[in-house]
């Protein structure tokens, strides 16, 4: 059994690195990767889109992998998944001294499988 959670969490990790790939590929800086507060949980990938709308964003990424189908992943992210990654978004801001008011941000979604990645920009609003 813990054989296999090692064998999930190292999947989990190799997916995430594909998608890091791709996000720099697209001009993305990585700031952050399952950064994680232990009393809220963690976020996958934080980085900057230099682009987005001309405009530079701070992006909160989730990701999801699915051997088969990533049409499931959209289910994992709950309105009460929403809401944990909009806090967890505020104590990395604050964290780092980020003023989230002086700055756009955005809630990806990346679902993927062995054969294809999804990317849903600003799948979810913020709201100050």
């Amino acid at each position: 059994m813990v054989f296999s959670q090692q064998n999930q969490r190292q999947l989990g990790f190799e997916k995430e690195t594909l998608v890091i790939n791709y996000l720099k590929n697209l001009g993305y800086k990585i700031l952050a990767r399952n950064w994680y507060n232990s009393n809220r949980g963690e976020l996958d990938i934080i980085a900057i889109d230099p682009e987005r709308f001309n405009e530079k964003y701070l992006v909160f990424i989730e990701v999801k992998y699915r051997k088969d189908s990533i049409d499931y992943s959209l289910n994992a992210l709950s309105k009460t998944k929403q809401s944990k990654l909009k806090k967890l978004a505020l104590y990395y801001c604050k964290k780092e001294n980020i003023n989230p008011l002086n700055i756009n941000i955005s809630f990806d979604f990346i679902a993927l499988n062995d054969e294809q990645i999804e990317h849903i920009k600003n799948i979810f609003s913020y709201s100050h």
